[in-house]
């Protein structure tokens, strides 16, 4: 989805994730959520340095994450706004975040105070624990071309239908074929963050949800792959022959 989408289609949810970290995306989905300046919680710009960035003479604000403010955040983020209905928490270069931080986020986020939105910004969600990503839109700023976004969407629902169907063989030359549509390295990293967001959401409600774990972890180890990778048919190759192997073989 791109921002201009996510305007037309009056969609207001509660947690948005920006792949690109624009800066004018974040403040096109902040003033679409109609939240008071004052109410706006650019978070990573309020980190205080630790004692090594404080003796550092390299290190710069924005500091990194650390997860006693982060806690600081969870309990302001239990008070209401003080200038308008809504209050709007901005999580820049959220893929810096380390496991532990993000898992002190993760209930925040799910279950937030009805005045709480939060703007999460990327450049990949292969560092992004996969509870988080089921809970948020992605929305795609930086290179992605409005017309790559139909391609983008039309590939992973043809890879999910084909991952999903009953016969293996069947299932397994329908994947290989809709991954070898990709031809553009861009395009293909889209696609496997799309898929990775799809099997998130699936793990959140399922019973079972070991396949789908394994389907996640085979995403974000090709996503890596593909920021070092240029050969993309290889790449989409072993990806498509790796995730039918963990869903209908294991």
């Amino acid at each position: 989805m791109t921002i201009q989408k996510l305007q037309e289609s009056g969609r207001f949810p509660h947690a948005v994730l920006i792949l690109g970290g624009d800066e004018r995306a974040v403040e096109q989905v902040v003033t679409l959520h109609k939240s008071d300046p004052s109410d706006t919680v650019y978070v990573k710009e309020s980190m205080p340095p630790s004692d090594t960035e404080k003796k550092s003479k390299t290190a710069t604000p924005p500091y990194s994450y650390k997860i006693d403010a982060l806690r600081e955040v969870v309990a302001l983020g239990n008070l209401r706004p003080q200038f308008g209905d809504t209050r709007v928490f901005v999580f820049n270069d959220f893929e810096s975040m380390s496991e532990n931080c993000q898992n002190a986020l993760l209930k925040f986020v799910e279950e937030p105070p009805e005045y709480n939105r939060f703007v999460i910004t990327a450049q990949s969600k292969s560092k992004i624990l996969t509870t988080i990503l089921s809970r948020v839109v992605v929305v795609q700023s930086g290179e992605v071309q409005e017309a790559e976004v139909g391609e983008i969407d039309e590939i992973a629902g043809a890879i999910m239908s084909a991952i999903k169907g009953r016969n293996k063989s069947v299932a397994e030359y329908d994947t290989a074929a809709a991954f070898s549509r990709i031809k553009d390295r861009t395009v293909l990293t889209c696609v496997l963050e799309r898929l990775l967001c799809e099997f998130a959401s699936l793990m959140a409600v399922s019973k079972k949800p070991e396949k789908l774990i394994a389907a996640c972890d085979v995403l974000q180890k090709y996503i890596k792959r593909t920021a070092v990778n240029p050969n993309v048919p290889m790449t989409t190759a072993a990806c498509a022959a790796e995730l039918h192997t963990v869903i209908h073989v294991r």
